[in-house]
């Protein structure tokens, strides 16, 4: 607990502006108010949540992350190494906070009738995560709660060190795009750079890791040999 002493500070702080934030909209929404809940790629609202629910999602979130960020160490078989990887995971969690803050904020925003691009909103927020979890991403070492966690990664110290460097450049990317194009506002192609960069780079790092796993001389072998 002391040494995410931190961390945990700046999640009392995020759930205590996602609280405030709640209070201060109740009062102004009537009862039986429709909250945004889903927007479709072209910005457009196409599921509703009761008051109740869609006001106190941001702050249940903000409580449900930071009780895996308490639980998740405990769990971990290689407790040194997550250890090791303690600020990439606390930025990488806190990059998430920050996240589900700013679509509270937004929610909100929405449904008092303030001008909104969810669009361009969207993009901001992802493309700034997706740049902080990739700036981090090589600076993990293995795990098997946090990071790319292929069969190989697991097994060789070398696949999961040289997966981990080049995943964090091609999600650094990915999410560089994906903020540039919230300027464009236009949700058909910041849904596409999304899921283009983020399957593209995920199924790349798969056969990567295999590959760099097959030349590593230390590498744990996966299963007996028959």
């Amino acid at each position: 607990m002391k040494k995410n002493k931190g961390i945990l500070i700046f999640s009392g702080v995020i759930f205590l502006f996602t609280l405030a934030l709640t209070i201060w909209a109740w009062g102004k929404i009537p009862a039986d108010a429709q909250i945004p809940f889903h927007w479709n790629i072209k910005g457009k609202v196409d599921n509703y949540a009761s008051k109740s629910v869609g006001l106190l999602m941001g702050p249940m979130m903000i409580i449900f992350l930071t009780l895996l960020l308490i639980f998740i160490p405990r769990m971990e078989p290689r407790k040194e190494n997550l250890e090791q990887s303690r600020k990439a995971f606390q930025t990488v969690i806190g990059g998430i906070l920050l996240f589900f803050a700013g679509l509270h904020l937004i929610t909100i925003f929405a449904v008092l009738g303030y001008e909104t691009n969810i669009v361009s909103m969207m993009a901001f927020l992802l493309g700034a995560l997706f740049m902080a979890i990739g700036n981090y991403l090589g600076k993990i070492r293995s795990n098997f709660m946090f990071g790319i966690r292929t069969p190989w990664t697991l097994s060789s110290e070398v696949s999961w060190n040289k997966t981990h460097r080049l995943g964090g450049w091609l999600f650094f990317i990915s999410g560089l795009f994906v903020f540039l194009s919230g300027f464009l506002r236009n949700g058909e192609l910041t849904f596409g750079i999304l899921l283009g960069g983020l399957f593209g780079s995920v199924i790349f790092l798969f056969g990567y890791s295999y590959w760099v796993w097959k030349s590593d001389e230390d590498k744990k072998e996966i299963a007996p040999k028959l």
